[in-house]
Formats: C-alpha cells, structure tokens, sequence
C-alpha cells in the first residue's frame, strides 16, 4: 500500500473510533435531556424501571470504552 492508502486507512480508522465515542456521548446528552428522571417509566410485570437510570451508566461505560480504545489507537499502544 502506498502513502496515499495508508493515509486514507488512518483517517477512516480516526473517524471509526471517534464516532464510536461519539455515540457515547449523545446516547448520554439526549438521556439528560429527554429522559430525565422520573418522566418515562417501563412497566413489567414484576416490577418498573425508569430507562434514565439503566442509559446514563451504560453510556458512561461505553463512552470510557470507546475512549479508552481511541486513545490506545491513537498513541499505538493497541495491542492487536
């Protein structure tokens, strides 16, 4: 592969890896604004959960991930 190729592959694999976080980062933002606590309620059969306080942890910890996977690529310390 050339140095053009090379290029276009580190450019496409940054944007992989920053979008994935930025998915993070807006699941989060629009649970704040949306879903704040206490406005939507899931009832089961057994018990109801609010989707505030299963989405904001859970992209939180996909967020760190990403972000933690981003920057290992970034300075080379991937392991892969």
């Amino acid at each position: 592969m050339d140095g053009l190729g090379r290029k276009i592959v580190r450019a496409d694999e940054f944007f992989w890896h920053l979008s994935n976080v930025g998915v993070g980062v807006a699941v989060f933002i629009a649970t704040l604004l949306y879903a704040s606590p206490g406005n939507y309620s899931l009832d089961l059969v057994v018990f109801s959960i609010d989707p505030f306080y299963l989405l904001v942890p859970l992209s939180i910890v996909y967020t760190a991930w990403t972000g933690i996977d981003f920057w290992r690529w970034y300075f080379g310390t991937d392991d892969r």
